[in-house]
Parts: structure tokens; sequence; C-alpha cells
């Protein structure tokens, strides 16, 4: 094995070496050069240790030497990162020593922030927070997110467990003489930094995390060049082989280091608990889903391996084995050979050997009861016949169940109600909603004037539940006899339905304005249905209400229904912009209830969501918390108000919580009328705070990316109400030079709230409702 350098400057006072293993990323190589070597911290040296390369990436490194005289280059045979990693360190001259794999990308002041952090803390690990990212957008690390490792300040990995869902050198910065005798393992290439990481951990006198994105991550997305952190998902047998033997290394490590026996069996019980979820059992998953006999068999052989040198007193303590030795793996037996389910049958009497009373009944009392009697059964006949009966049990009632469901929905769409629809219409009013749970948004107002003005009708709500076969009915049977539906967004229970022809259903739109392209206008951009989904999902309005009439035609294309169904009466949700009463009611209690929100100009931060509808789930905030607090908190409070559709993604540090509050469970209207400058986005809510004609500010930080996947009905630099910005600073200088241009708030509030007057329920039901 040989190692060469081939470019190695001379340097003095270095601060920091950045070590990078480089193989085969001619593809990435030139923007994480850009990162690095633009950093704001100087005296950096950035070694690149090639690792036998047949790509052009070493020349790609060779022409950024030309101009950067900081950079290092060695070479050495192909030997995997963590040689490469050893080679580098042993050639660092630096303080500091931190690693950064050679397609990803460092936040331009992150290594200034660790290297300020490790000398004012006097760390010998320092740690940051991540992102991860691909071509399209960036997101939190859910494990790190949910296990504290984002979380500012000191720590030690006997406080702070969670360390163990960070074991990537690539996120953190070391202090030379720390790591001087610890080297990363050789011949393994899938967790050969775990070892590594966890020894500087465990004789770290002091780690400290900033509150900063350090690390960005990147995700490829091609199949034929993917990372060694994907690997796994191709190459089942050889993760698990390496597992094993950075397994035999680390191993040692916790007798080492940890004196107290109880302390070390429950970090150490942490970690097989990490290890075996984020990278055994997706191995082992990968296998058996593979349906390739050889790697399946080979695959459970070395999982049995792993689980044979478990010592018996912390088996209990790691609920993922037990959990996927039993009934994991049983749900995937119709992906196994008869050769890998023999290996299970091992696996099992191994399972039941060492399983403890208290594992046993959280086993055999969860919802997998079946499955875990089954495999109690199996060993106890030493035959694998109660579980391939259980399996054959569970695929007929599978098959039965799917066909039972659809024979039901069928029945009470087409049966119950076209009986309905043959009787006498009843006075019946509907609200009907897949999202809402009670009478929200437009629904109350309207509500409340029905029951003043139409008290004859009897009002029935159908609300986002699971029903019963019998409750399933009983809607259906409704839909059929009432006189008339009013919906809220997209209804999936009257998809493709026909009601009896005198039944008005009234679409009263969530959405105020026309913003974001939706329904059939959005078809063709990345976060569309298909133009079938969008024209049977809405067949059945008999009629749209909108705010102005200048929007009627945007409707009535996204909606696929005549212009003259479409009516400006105004949606009845802003209403509550006009009652006083209320108003004041909403004001007192906000107050009264977050005291930190008093004597203070309130500023909310209410972005629409991004992506699909599993990617929306999280936000990736963008806002510099920490920088806002520090320049605006004298005078400001930050309200936070995500999207209904996002459910994660905040996480408020510890220098911003006196600053910074979140509002996300809160009814938006009532946030918006105690806002007093509003920062948004793309989302329809700029036209109900037009209302109140206050200062917006449009955040687009990723405008193009949004173009693609929804765009917009009108121009959108044209159209917003206030300025447009892409960084914390931005808007930082917008505030605090308080200067707004209110006349174009009045104008847009004019142009698009022309019927929004308090009076909108009202007018509705005088025109709809006979």
């Amino acid at each position: 094995m040989s190692f060469e350098l081939i470019i190695n400057p001379d340097l003095k006072d270095v601060k920091v070496s950045l070590i990078i293993p480089v193989y085969n990323v001619e593809e990435y190589i030139e923007v994480t050069c850009s990162s690095l070597v633009n950093q704001s911290l100087k005296n950096i040296e950035i070694i690149f240790i090639d690792d036998g390369s047949s790509d052009q990436s070493v020349e790609l490194i060779k022409q950024y030497a030309k101009d950067y005289p900081n950079i290092v280059l060695g070479i050495q045979d192909n030997s995997g990162p963590g040689v490469a990693r050893n080679n580098g360190k042993k050639i660092a001259r630096g303080e500091y020593i931190g690693f950064v794999d050679s397609d990803d990308l460092l936040p331009h002041d992150a290594i200034e922030a660790m290297y300020q952090a490790a000398l004012d803390e006097n760390a010998d690990v320092v740690t940051g927070q991540s992102l991860s990212f691909n071509s399209t957008h960036k997101w939190f690390i859910g494990s790190h997110v949910s296990n504290g490792v984002n979380i500012p300040g000191e720590k030690s990995l006997i406080s702070t467990p969670g360390l163990l869902y960070s074991l990537g050198p690539c996120n953190k910065l070391f202090k030379a003489t720390h790591v001087k005798n610890i080297n990363f393992p050789k011949n393994i290439k899938v967790t050969e930094d775990h070892p590594f990481i966890i020894e500087a951990y465990l004789k770290a006198n002091r780690i400290f995390t900033v509150d900063k994105v350090i690390y960005y991550y990147r995700s490829r997305e091609a199949e034929d060049n993917i990372s060694l952190s994907q690997i796994v998902r191709v190459n089942s047998v050889k993760v698990l082989n390496d597992i094993l033997k950075s397994l035999s290394i680390s191993d040692p490590l916790w007798d080492q280091y940890i004196i107290n026996k109880f302390e070390r069996n429950q970090l150490k019980a942490h970690y097989y608990q990490r290890i075996v979820m984020a990278d055994i059992w997706p191995a082992v998953n990968s296998a058996i889903r593979s349906m390739e006999t050889e790697t399946q068999v080979e695959s459970l052989k070395l999982f049995l391996e792993f689980v044979n040198k478990i010592d018996i007193h912390l088996y209990n303590k790691i609920p993922a084995i037990p959990r996927i030795l039993s009934y994991e793996i049983v749900n995937r037996y119709h992906f196994m050979s008869p050769e890998a389910k023999r290996i299970h049958l091992d696996l099992l009497k191994v399972w039941e050997e060492r399983l403890n009373p208290e594992m046993a009944h959280q086993l055999i009392t969860s919802k997998f009861k079946l499955e875990v009697n089954s495999c109690l059964e199996a060993v106890r006949k030493n035959s694998l016949s109660p579980i391939n009966s259980l399996v054959r049990m569970k695929a007929n009632k599978k098959r039965k169940n799917k066909f039972s469901s659809r024979l039901k929905s069928a029945f009470a769409r087409r049966v119950v109600l076209n009986f309905a629809k043959m009787l006498p219409m009843k006075d019946e009013i509907i609200f009907a909603s897949n999202k809402s749970t009670g009478l929200q948004d437009s629904y109350y107002f309207i509500y409340e004037g029905l029951i003043k003005t139409k008290p004859e009708y009897k009002i029935i709500g159908h609300f986002i539940r699971k029903r019963n076969f019998s409750e399933l009915c009983k809607m259906y049977y409704d839909f059929g006899r009432a006189k008339y539906v009013i919906l809220n967004d997209y209804h999936r229970p009257l998809y493709n339905v026909n009601l009896r022809k005198d039944t008005k259903v009234i679409q009263v739109w969530h959405a105020c304005g026309a913003f974001k392209k939706f329904g059939l206008s959005a078809v063709g951009y990345k976060d569309s249905n298909s133009k079938e989904f969008e024209i049977k999902a809405h067949t059945s309005y008999s009629n749209v209400i909108v705010s102005c009439d200048e929007i009627i035609p945007f409707y009535a294309e996204a909606f696929n229904v005549p212009e003259s169904r479409v009516l400006a009466l105004g949606l009845p949700r802003t209403d509550f912009f006009y009652n006083e009463e209320m108003l004041e009611s909403v004001k007192n209690r906000y107050f009264n209830k977050y005291p930190m929100l008093k004597g203070k100009k309130i500023i909310t931060y209410a972005p629409t969501f991004r992506g699909s509808p599993k990617e929306r789930k999280n936000f990736n905030l963008q806002l510099d918390l920490i920088q806002m607090a520090n320049k605006l908190q004298d005078e400001y409070v930050l309200v936070l108000k995500l999207h209904p559709a996002v459910k994660k993604g905040i996480v408020i540090p510890q220098e911003a919580r006196d600053f910074v509050i979140d509002l996300g469970n809160h009814d938006m209207n009532e946030v918006l009328y105690l806002t007093d400058i509003l920062i948004s986005d793309y989302s329809s809510l700029v036209f109900e705070y037009a209302i109140l004609e206050r200062p917006m500010i449009f955040y687009a930080y990723d405008l193009e990316e949004y173009l693609d996947e929804r765009s917009f009905f009108y121009d959108y630099d044209e159209f917003v109400p206030g300025p447009i910005v892409r960084t914390t600073d931005e808007i930082i200088n917008i505030i605090k030079e308080d200067n707004y241009d209110l006349q174009k708030v009045t104008e847009f509030n004019h142009r698009f709230n022309k019927y929004q007057d308090g009076q909108s329920a009202k007018r509705l039901i005088q025109t709809l409702i006979k």
C-alpha cells in the first residue's frame, strides 16, 4: 500500500486542517473545493487524499491548487476513506482537525464558528447542526433532531447518549492532540468511522455543540453514483461484514473508558440500539427484500453471528433486536426463500432463549402478538409450520379485507347514496371536510349565520375521522338527501360521485385570492395531481365562492367549472377581521397566555409548505433565529406559524427562546390579527393579511425551485405587495429601517378583497341558501 504527497506547500501557523478523502467525484469535487477555499477563517490547510480515483478528480483538484496555496494533495492505492483520513491526519499541521466528504458542502463560516467555540470552550470536540440536501431541497436529519444532537451547549457521551446518532466525522472539529493516537480502522468502508468517533467522544474532557448549521450532507440521486453511506441499499452482505469488524474494534472501548458498570451497559445498549436500527436492520431488510436466496442466507447468518456475540445482560436492553428477530422478519416472509427461513428458525431459538420475562411480556402484548406467538410456537415445535400458517392466514385475510373494504365503500356510494336520492329531499345542510375536525375556517361564520336566519334547516357535520360501515352508509345517506353540501377543500368521499341534480354543492375554498396555482391549473408541475384526478375531484360543485371578480377565471379553470358558477361574494373566513368583539377577545386571550407578546411588535413568519405530501411534513427553517434575536429582540418578538401540512422541523435555539415563540397549532387568522409585520413567501394568507393593511416581507429564498414545483397565476416579482428578500440579513435591515410601501398594500387589498367586508357569510346565505 503506497502513499505519496503530490502537492505540499510550506504552510505556517495552521489553525485548522481539513482532511478530504477523494474517490471518483469529478461531478462534485469543484463545488466542494469552492466551499472549502472560501471559508471565512484564514490559515486553513485543505488536505485532499485521493483514494485511487479513475476519473478526473485529481486533475480538478490540481487546477484549484494553482490558485489556492493552502491546498495539499496526496494519493494512495484504493484502500477506503478510513486509510485516507489516517494518512491525512499524519501530515496535518493544524491545531484542530476536521473531516469533509468530497461531495459535501460547508457554510462559508462553518469552520470559523467551530474553531472559535473550541477556543472559547476549551473543547476537545466541537459539533454543530447538519442538513442533508439534494438537487431540489434541504432537510434536517431526523435522528439528529429527535435525539438532541442539535441542542447547543456542553455535552458528554454519558449525559447526552443521543450523540451516538452523530457518528460521522464530518460535522465536527477535533483538537489535534486529542485524536493524535486515534485512527480509523483499515479494510472497512462502512461504519469505519464509528470506532474513531466513539473513542474521541469517550476520552474527551469537553464536547461542545454550536447553535449553527455547519455541514451539508449530499444525498446522491443517480443510481450509478451512490456514496458509501447509501451502499447499504445494494450490498447487504458487505455492509454487515464491515459492521461486525467495526464492532470488534469499538466494543473494548466501553470497558476502557467507562468505569461505572451501570453507565457502561446503558451507553453500550444505546449504541447497539442505534447501530441495529440505523445500519444492521436496513442491511438485513434490504437483503430480505432482494428475494435473492444467497444474499438472504448470508445476511441472516451474519445477523445470527452478531446476536450470538451480545452479552445476555445487554440483550434485553436493546428492544430493536427481539422485535426484529420475531415479527419484523415474520412480516417479510413473503419475500424469503425456504433456505433463509431455516436460518430464521436458528435466530428464533437464540431469541427465545435470551428473552427475559419483561421483554417477552412486551412482545406478546403488542399489536403483533399473533406473530410473536407463532414464533414461540415455532421454537417449541422446532418447525416453521406455525409461522407459515399465520402468513397464509394473513395473506388470505388481507385479500378479503381489501375486497371487503372496497365492497363496503362501493355499497355505500352506489346503493345507499342512490337509494337516498330516490327519497324526498330533506331540509339539511352538510358541512363536510377531509381535513377539518369541526366548524373551522369559513364554516364557523356560515353556521352562525344559518342558525340565525335559516332555523328551518338541520345542519350536519361530516368531518375527518375513521368510519365503520354503518357510519359510512349514514354519511352517503345524508349526502343523498341534503339540499346543500358545503366544502372548503378537496373532499375524497365525493370524488367522481353524482349527487342528485337539485343538491347544491358549494365550495368555499380554504384560501383567499389566487396566488400559487392549484387544481387543474397546477397540472404538469412537480407538486400536482393528474388531470383526470382533478376533473373527477371537482365535478360536483354547483358554485365556487371567491373574494373578487378578477380571479373568477382562475378558479373556473382550476375547478373546471363555468365562470357563471364562480361567485365573487367574499370568503366568510375573513368576517373574523371585522368582528370587533371577537378581535378584542383574541388579543386578551393571547396576551394573557403568552406574556412575552406584550409590549413588543410582533413579527410573524408564516411560510407555505414545500414538496410532496410526504416531504412537506418537515420544514427546513431558513431563518437565522439567533441573528434575528441579537438584532431585533429589544423591540420585537418573532412568531413562527408553519403551514398545517408541516408536522415538524422547528428547533428554537436556546439563545433565541426569549425572542421566538412557536404558535403553529393556533388559528391562522388569530395570529395574523396580532401580527405587526408578516414574513411569508408563496402563501395565500397574504390576501387576508392585506385586509389589515400592515407591512409584508416576502422571503423567497427558493423562488426558482418553487416555480418548478407549483408556479403562480401572476408574475411573482410584480404581484407581491412588499419587498422580496432571500437572506436573514435583508429581513433584519428592512425591519430596522421601518420603511414600507403601505400604499402598495392598500392597493392590493382594494384590488383583491373587494367583497371582504364582514358580510361575506351573510351574502353567501342570502344568495345561495333558499
